[in-house]
């Protein structure tokens, strides 16, 4: 199978559209086209091994997209139509945009010549993570396809709902505080300057409060860009420095010791793996193979290495709450909900409760720091006012009193 970028016309609407396929041969791009509605203006082999490789492989589709993909298949699968044909259906469909009928092009050649779905997702990794991918491939061999994809629709609209919950708790934040530092450099850098300027020329004793302005005036004014540079600067290092595993775990081991922040963390990926947990292990995977799915969609490297704890208790014979216990990264609720699963057989029910728990918990958690957020930053912002006013005005007061 070869990789191609393409440019191609649509017949009807004339637009012009731009694309890779995946294809035994260039002579399949035209063919493949044609059932797509396009006609071929040009193609490029792309090679796997170039920087510039632009391939729908490399970019993943957002999780709307997933969503209208996985809710069709499920529906056309409860209908009674094989995968294949309801790839046929979507990718001739004038409803999906333009990325999903190529990337579903590339999944209905793969079906053609002769691979399961689950091998066809596969080649496309940065789009489906491997949870899904076993999903399917145990959907497959049970013929349950159906609970597989209403499994990832229902999972893909709670990432979402956390994802938007994690943007609200940051966003008001960051913009606050990038105010605050346009409020700060404006004040320090053409303000403050010209009135001191003022006070000094008048040969005024200068209080303490002033020399302190004068003082942090010069050091913005002569360290601004740097700053302004440094912010950028900073976090691409540090981007650059998570390479290094060891750096990653320290940092993240500090993420979770941040008061307020770390717990959200904690919760975020306690719940995170709960649920992941219950959907792999409600498909009939086994649990070894559940915990190891599931370790792939934590984000902190260090609760992620507490699975592999997890994992080994759960092999050495342990119940599997306990072996949650032992891996000390887990808040009580869960473990105690584990232990009542096994107890009682019914695992899914736990893990549902833990879920609902934690997504009300989390938004809570997240509306506490907002709201602890805008007043800390209102008074820093005071502060910084009233500092500037009392530095400013104290002098001149001064020197008028004495007229």
């Amino acid at each position: 199978m070869e990789k191609y970028l393409y440019k191609a016309i649509n017949e009807k609407s004339g637009k012009i559209t731009r694309g890779d396929m995946t294809v035994n041969g260039y002579y399949e791009i035209e063919s493949s086209l044609k059932e797509m509605g396009m006609l071929l203006i040009s193609y490029k082999r792309i090679d796997k091994k170039s920087f510039f490789d632009l391939s729908l492989s490399n970019k993943k589709l957002n999780t709307r997209d997933l969503i209208i993909l996985f809710t069709h298949l499920e529906q056309l699968e409860n209908a009674g139509v094989s995968i294949i044909e309801s790839l046929d259906d979507i990718r001739n469909s004038k409803t999906y945009n333009q990325s999903i009928k190529i990337l579903v092009q590339e999944l209905y050649d793969s079906l053609k010549n002769g691979s399961l779905f689950s091998e066809a997702l596969a080649k496309h990794p940065k789009i489906f993570n491997k949870v899904y991918i076993g999903l399917i491939a145990n959907g497959e061999q049970t013929g349950n396809l159906a609970i597989a994809f209403r499994s990832i629709v229902d999972n893909l609209k709670w990432s979402d709902s956390i994802k938007k919950k994690t943007i609200k708790a940051i966003r008001y934040p960051l913009f606050s505080l990038f105010v605050m530092m346009v409020v700060m450099m404006v004040m320090t850098n053409i303000v403050v300057p010209k009135v001191t300027t003022f006070l000094t020329e008048q040969n005024l004793k200068l209080p303490g409060l002033t020399i302190a302005l004068i003082a942090f005036s010069h050091f913005m004014q002569h360290n601004s860009i740097a700053i302004i540079i440094g912010i950028p600067i900073t976090i691409i290092l540090y981007k650059l420095m998570r390479k290094n595993e060891g750096f990653a775990l320290a940092a993240d081991k500090l993420k979770l010791k941040i008061p307020v922040f770390g717990d959200i963390i904690i919760k975020l990926d306690a719940s995170r793996f709960c649920n992941f947990f219950s959907i792999t292990f409600e498909s009939g995977i086994g649990v070894l193979e559940c915990i190891e799915s599931t370790r792939q969609v934590i984000g902190n490297l260090a609760i992620k290495d507490s699975i592999d704890i997890i994992k080994q208790k759960v092999s050495e014979g342990h119940s599997l709450a306990e072996s949650i216990d032992a891996s000390g990264h887990f808040p009580g609720l869960v473990v105690r909900m584990f232990k009542v699963g096994e107890a009682s057989g019914n695992m899914k029910k736990s893990l549902d409760n833990i879920k609902f728990f934690y997504d009300q918990e989390i938004t809570d958690s997240i509306d506490r720091i907002v709201g602890m957020i805008q007043p800390a930053l209102v008074i820093v912002m005071g502060g910084m006012m009233l500092w500037i006013t009392a530095a400013i005005f104290g002098p001149i007061y001064d020197s008028f009193s004495k007229l």
